[in-house]
């Protein structure tokens, strides 16, 4: 039973034969598509946590798998070779953002479908992605339609009820996380503050109005928009 089964895989090709061409092609069709890809990732970026080197290793990362599932080809040997070295690998980055994870799976299904020469699959996944990117960003799919801010105000309680009074006028609500009186400081408190601000009501003209209060206010905006990430 052995030897039958020897004989008959004997003339099957596990791995076809490729040329430098097909290397190159493949290459080249999954590093312009994840170009792509991570042009639309900076055209829909929101937020402060942008990084360059993440944008490169969107390209990096779906020519590399392209170049893996070539060696790999129908060799299930090779296979569990290459899972096994790259079992080894340890990313010691966080990824701050979800999406960023969704583009890097991105990547990586652009890169096997040039790989396995399925070219044709690849600039169809490539453009509805595009798309449904682009279309969320601009028609600002998923966004809440508040603005939520932390607001650290360091002032002496005398002020507290004209700040206040400020806060009603151009949030539609706020209210108080924390106050810090530190040893030594005479009455100077540390407020924070969480507010929403109205419709049409900037963070700049919200502390602008404060300042107006007393110029011995000392204002700072911890938090921005729910976007952003640092």
């Amino acid at each position: 039973m052995d030897k039958f089964i020897t004989d008959s895989l004997k003339d099957i090709a596990l791995v076809p034969a490729l040329s430098a061409w097909d290397l190159i092609f493949a290459l080249t069709v999954s590093a312009i598509l994840c170009v792509l890809l991570a042009r639309v990732y900076i055209f829909t970026h929101s937020g402060h946590s942008y990084s360059r080197s993440f944008v490169h290793t969107q390209v990096f990362v779906g020519i590399t798998i392209a170049l893996i599932m070539m060696i790999i080809g129908s060799n299930i040997a090779r296979a569990f070779a290459l899972g096994g070295a790259l079992s080894i690998i340890r990313f010691r980055n966080p990824v701050k953002d979800s999406r960023d994870v969704a583009f890097i799976f991105m990547s990586m299904a652009v890169g096997m479908a040039a790989g396995t020469k399925f070219y044709f699959f690849a600039v169809i996944f490539t453009a509805i992605i595009a798309f449904l990117a682009i279309l969320f960003h601009v028609i600002r799919f998923g966004e809440s339609g508040v603005s939520f801010y932390v607001i650290k105000i360091r002032m002496e309680s005398d002020f507290r009820d004209q700040i206040e009074t400020v806060l009603q006028d151009v949030c539609a609500s706020y209210s108080v996380i924390s106050v810090d009186r530190m040893a030594g400081g005479g009455n100077a408190d540390d407020f924070v503050y969480e507010i929403n601000l109205k419709r049409n009501i900037s963070y700049d003209r919200v502390v602008d109005q404060l300042s107006r209060i007393s110029d011995d206010l000392s204002i700072s905006l911890l938090v921005g928009e729910s976007s952003v990430n640092v």
